[in-house]
């Protein structure tokens, strides 16, 4: 029979290679150092009264003096369903790490096909733009994170050359995506992706390369963080470990978490860990030194 001893040094050996860390960086030990929530604002109409649909954002509000850094919040689910609410618990967690949090709905796929639901992300930024002085946004650190298809557009925000409705908005700071479809040209025959783009690769490729952030990489890119599962079968590893390598080779600042034993749906759920590195990394790139130990 094992004795305690040796069981316990063989879960450590088991739990030490459940994930992987590229690129981060040696950590200077520090404080932790956390707030409250001083206010929740929800329901916030953020589009222009002339826009398709309205739209709704919560912003989260840390108890700390401004101005405050900003992460612009994206939710997944396939550019077709689901809502802001599934980003309320890592929007809270930021919030009491320092960050406004604005976590925001985005038009839906089929109806509105690409690139809608990155005019309405567009929209999100004037409204932060716009409301600085009110909530104490500092819109020189505005970050964006997002999650499979929100993911995806907070790193197309983040990459993309400029739109006609994007003059004079924040520039984005950092990124943080995870399970991202980082290229839709690696998609054929995808019924959510036909959705989204209102067509298949083959009949619109130039349509397809635009809508990929990977497509858009330059030198002057916001510093990327990625995390995945390497058992993700719907958003294949690839998508982050192929974008990891085109961001380095361009000189970005990039960061990959992959997770061993995760597949898309848990990475989300228990992510706990690479969130921890994720906000890490926003403070390292926000100069936030003293937040950089987190729960």
């Amino acid at each position: 029979m094992l004795n305690h001893s040796l069981l316990f040094g063989i879960c450590l050996l088991l739990l030490s290679g459940c994930y992987s860390h590229m690129n981060q960086p040696a950590e200077a030990p520090s404080a932790l150092e956390k707030y409250g929530i001083d206010s929740a604002i929800e329901g916030i109409v953020f589009t222009a009264d002339d826009w398709p649909q309205p739209l709704l954002g919560d912003l989260y509000l840390p108890q700390k003096n401004g101005p405050h850094p900003v992460v612009l919040m994206v939710h997944g689910g396939g550019w077709a369903n689901r809502s802001r609410y599934d980003m309320t618990d890592i929007s809270r967690k930021l919030a009491r790490h320092g960050y406004a949090v604005f976590n925001v709905n985005y038009r839906f796929a089929p109806r509105y096909i690409y690139p809608a639901q990155l005019h309405d992300l567009n929209q999100a930024l004037r409204w932060i733009n716009d409301n600085a002085t009110r909530y104490r946004l500092d819109i020189t650190r505005v970050n964006t994170w997002g999650y499979s298809s929100g993911a995806h557009l907070a790193a197309l925000l983040g990459a993309f050359d400029g739109t006609d409705d994007s003059a004079d908005l924040p520039r984005i700071r950092a990124v943080v995506a995870g399970g991202i479809p980082s290229d839709l040209r690696k998609y054929s025959g995808s019924p959510i992706v036909m959705r989204f783009m209102g067509g298949d690769r083959h009949e619109m490729p130039e349509r397809y390369a635009e809508a990929s952030p990977a497509s858009h990489i330059s030198s002057d890119d916001p510093p990327v963080f990625l995390y995945h599962g390497k058992l993700d079968f719907l958003v294949k590893a690839d998508q982050s470990t192929d974008y990891y390598t085109a961001l380095r080779a361009a000189g970005i600042d990039a960061e990959l978490y992959l997770h061993n034993w995760r597949e898309h749906s848990t990475m989300f759920l228990f992510g706990g860990d690479a969130e921890t590195k994720a906000i890490r990394f926003l403070n390292r790139n926000n100069g936030i030194a003293s937040l950089a130990a987190v729960e």
